[in-house]
């Protein structure tokens, strides 16, 4: 297992398009997104089963490796979840490499 740190990105369904380019452009080594993200924050309930995405969230999982890396993308999503609401979480985390 290797060290890594695991970031979790919390934002509206309606700009995961725009999150998944940008963090291709930041060097992200790859994400796993999970649609219909439901929960309670700060701009009230969301639910995963709206009938439109609208007022959907979704959440983006991160792993990796290169702490320069990880500063930037933290660097470079602050933007969208600071216009648009949404968290964005830096955990360690021990990488499974195959």
């Amino acid at each position: 297992m290797k060290p890594c740190k695991r970031l979790e990105i919390v934002i509206e369904q309606p700009l995961a398009r725009r999150l998944a380019e940008r963090l291709d452009e930041l060097g992200a080594p790859g994400y796993t997104v999970l649609s219909n993200a439901s929960g309670r924050g700060d701009r009230g309930l969301r639910r995963g089963d709206e009938v439109t995405d609208t007022f959907t969230n979704c959440l983006f999982i991160v792993a990796c490796d290169d702490d320069a890396v990880v500063e930037r993308i933290v660097d470079g999503v602050r933007p969208l979840i600071a216009r648009s609401g949404g968290v964005c979480l830096v955990s360690d985390a021990l990488w499974v490499k195959h």
